[in-house]
């Protein structure tokens, strides 16, 4: 009777600890669908960006903080032709944020020109890791934020990517 106490025991234990793997990989399934998201997105902003050369300078957002609003949509060009190349930045931008508000918890994007000669950008793909809003261990030091952007909030457990565009 006792073998079959510490038998039960056992398997009991191991079924637990399954339980805690299942729920590990479950959120890190996640995270690594939000990096994926960002990678994309990113590399779509690095497309519109190369397609307006021309109009980079104004390609250029400086956010601070993660908002909980949806971005403002910019006047719409019908073609190429009827807009300017910074109304076509303007339209990008929208898109974009739009974007990445809707395909990540809270998303939100961040541009600088580096290099004027050159057209060099720094780019940050930002949003809100909703596991890390409710758990507060989770929100540790784990080198996400120190990619954020300079001088950016880190309020509400912001995950950054950084990519480097040349155009």
């Amino acid at each position: 009777m006792i073998e079959v106490l510490v038998a039960i025991f056992i398997a009991s234990l191991g079924i637990l600890a399954l339980a805690g793997l299942m729920g590990t990989s479950a959120r890190y399934g996640k995270t690594s669908e939000f990096r994926s998201v960002a990678t994309l997105l990113a590399a779509d902003m690095a497309d519109r960006m190369r397609a307006n050369a021309d109009g980079a300078a104004s390609y250029t957002v400086l956010s601070a903080i993660l908002t909980t609003t949806e971005p403002n949509a910019a006047a719409n060009c019908v073609t190429a032709d009827s807009c300017t190349k910074a109304e076509i930045a303007a339209q990008d931008m929208a898109t974009w944020q739009a974007a990445l508000f809707t395909s990540l918890p809270n998303g939100t994007g961040y541009i600088e020109q580096t290099d004027t000669v050159n057209h060099v950008f720094n780019m940050w793909v930002i949003w809100r890791d909703p596991d890390a809003l409710s758990r507060p261990e989770l929100n540790a030091n784990d080198g996400t934020a120190s990619a954020c952007p300079p001088h950016f909030s880190e309020e509400g457990a912001p995950r950054c990517m950084f990519f480097r565009v040349g155009l």
